[in-house]
């Protein structure tokens, strides 16, 4: 009834439902019309969301990953054989559902937060497999016409989640069963115990174990050699331990142990990430995407074609970079994959340091970026870059690849690495992390630098105090809005403040088109997961006086789905992700 309710209300012409609640604005803020305004847009964003969402299919409070904003249809999949499938995929909708529980903190009203238990509900009631894993993620989605499981990676799909961070506080609201069993079977699903080889993809046939925490603790898997440098091992059978899945099983477990009081999960969880530590690079400190290489498990014949790239052929850096020598190992790549390494899991470091009081993880953290930032970091006509490089600093700028492989055609040259603006959380959150003021200051002068090149302004020195912002930037970005937020949550200075609300009108001039938020006007769907709205929110709840602890906080922007589908030429199969083929269609295609 509530459903029907909403959809006649929005069929009559009320697809803006502004809160009625009077506005209790910070202390010493006044809520004006354009902070009202900016609200309006979100608002006006998730009504018809809802609204396009459950009218596809009212069988189901499902909603699709994304909306056509030209019809209103769900995007699609579209197979080999040409069968198009609207999706729905949990996974990919957690900032949204953050959006949700954020937009009834703001505006009073429930029915937002309701909106998404209601989603959740169903979710781990009808599509959690018996051995505790959900049926989402990279490879598994729900088709909207059938309501039943759709496998994009053959028929079988993997479980896979790679810095997807689930929002568990909602979850274990609306089904604390449900969910711990499903973080307890991400272990047993993606973990070998007796190695320590991580998998991101998970099987589904892997029976439920309730003691999966009970195992007996291993040795590190990272040892020195001589000179006090890691030894990455090649003895993993084409489990590759990458960071982005990790950060996932992490979580999951510090939550698990948070929620449970058993301290077994929590030293699980560390016991995983101090292999990416010990694997990082003692001199630089720069750190690692994953902490083994493969062994090579294919014939001698199959290895001798350049163009396999699985890594069934060993190492696969090893093989297309040997001219590095040794240091050339998937682990050590700094210039692909970064966001995983230096944002998402600095993120996820960072929020367990806070949540779960892990304080040596703010020590990694800086430890990790400011090696990064030191080696790798340039500032080219304008522009924030990385120079191409493997951790040790071998740098690997202007070398042209001489044959295939998977990071790269043959006469490949490597260039700078366009920096993206996300890095400015992580940074920004390591320094407000940290506590000796000695100790935020190299991060703070690259902060203050890279910000300054992103359009902000000059944030001012250490501490905050006397900022030259600019107040007319015409940046829309939401990274740099919710940084300018946290600024002024930590100093109290306005003028973050008044930064922050220009960056929010500018996305909402930029990227409001046809009652949506979407990357760039000329985009065709609105993706749910994007983190605009997010950003949006958790600026109104500062500026209406609400603690930060009370918002849901933003981890990680990373759902997506993997698979095989039709091509853009109509004819020939690929195998590709959602980001690349769906997302990037614009109205004019």
């Amino acid at each position: 009834m509530k459903k029907l309710l909403l959809l006649l209300l929005i069929s009559l012409g009320f697809s803006t439902l502004l809160p009625l609640i009077p506005v209790s604005a910070s202390a010493g803020v006044r809520y004006t019309d354009e902070d009202y305004r900016r609200l309006s847009a979100v608002i006006e964003h998730v009504e018809n969301v809802l609204y396009y969402g459950h009218a596809y299919n009212q069988d189901t409070d499902l909603l699709p990953d994304a909306i056509n904003t030209l019809t209103g249809m769900p995007a699609v999949w579209t197979f080999p054989n040409r069968a198009e499938v609207p999706y729905s995929d949990l996974a990919n909708q957690q900032n949204f559902f953050r959006t949700l529980v954020a937009l009834s903190l703001v505006t009073g009203d429930p029915r937002y937060r309701e909106e998404a238990e209601a989603s959740l509900a169903e979710y781990m009631e009808t599509y959690q497999n018996t051995n505790g894993l959900m049926y989402w993620g990279g490879h598994r989605m729900i088709n909207l016409d059938t309501l039943l499981v759709q496998s994009t990676e053959s028929e079988n799909g993997p479980h896979e989640l790679k810095n997807m961070l689930p929002y568990y506080e909602l979850m274990l609201d609306v089904d604390p069963v449900a969910t711990v069993r499903f973080m307890q079977q991400l272990w047993t699903a993606h973990f070998d115990w007796a190695t320590a080889d991580l998998n991101r993809h998970g099987s589904y046939s892997a029976p439920y174990n309730n003691n999966v925490f009970g195992q007996p603790m291993i040795p590190d898997i990272i040892v020195m050699d001589e000179f006090g440098m890691p030894i990455i091992p090649a003895n993993s059978p084409g489990d590759l331990p990458f960071v982005n899945a990790a950060t996932d099983l992490a979580y999951a477990a510090f939550t698990l142990a948070d929620y449970t009081g058993d301290p077994a999960p929590r030293e699980w969880a560390q016991y995983l990430m101090r292999q990416y530590h010990l694997a990082s690079n003692p001199d630089t400190g720069m750190t690692v995407y994953q902490y083994k290489s493969t062994l090579i498990t294919k014939s001698a014949s199959e290895c001798a074609i350049p163009s396999y790239t699985n890594s069934g052929c060993g190492d696969r850096v090893a093989r297309q970079f040997r001219d590095f020598g040794p240091i050339a190992r998937e682990s050590n790549v700094q210039w692909k994959n970064t966001q995983a390494i230096y944002v998402d899991n600095i993120l996820m470091l960072l929020e367990a340091a806070d949540r779960y009081g892990v304080n040596e993880y703010v020590d990694w953290a800086r430890g990790y970026l400011e090696g990064y930032l030191d080696y790798g970091y340039i500032r080219i006509n304008g522009t924030n870059k990385i120079i191409p490089m493997f951790n040790d600093g071998t740098v690997t700028y202007g070398y042209v690849v001489p044959e295939v492989g998977y990071y790269g055609p043959s006469n490949m040259r490597l260039d700078y690495v366009e920096m993206p603006t996300t890095y400015l959380l992580p940074i920004l959150r390591t320094i407000l992390a940290t506590e000796e003021p000695e100790n935020q200051v190299k991060l703070w002068t690259y902060f203050r630098e890279i910000a300054h090149t992103f359009g902000l302004g000059d944030v001012g020195p250490l501490g905050g105090n006397a900022p030259a912002l600019d107040l007319d930037t015409a940046i829309d970005d939401p990274f740099a809005l919710m940084a300018m937020v946290e600024l002024y949550q930590a100093t109290g200075n306005s003028e973050y403040l008044e930064s922050a609300r220009t960056i929010g009108n500018n996305i909402v001039h930029a990227k409001f088109r046809r009652g949506f938020f979407v990357e760039s006007e000329i985009m065709l769907y609105s993706r749910l997961d994007q983190p605009e709205t997010l950003a949006l929110l958790i600026l109104d709840g500062v500026l209406r006086g609400l603690a930060p602890a009370d918002m849901p906080y933003y981890l990680a922007d990373s759902g997506y789905i993997h698979g095989y589908l039709l091509s853009d030429d109509g004819v020939t199969e690929d195998r590709n992700y959602s980001q690349t083929i769906i997302y990037t269609k614009t109205i004019y295609d």
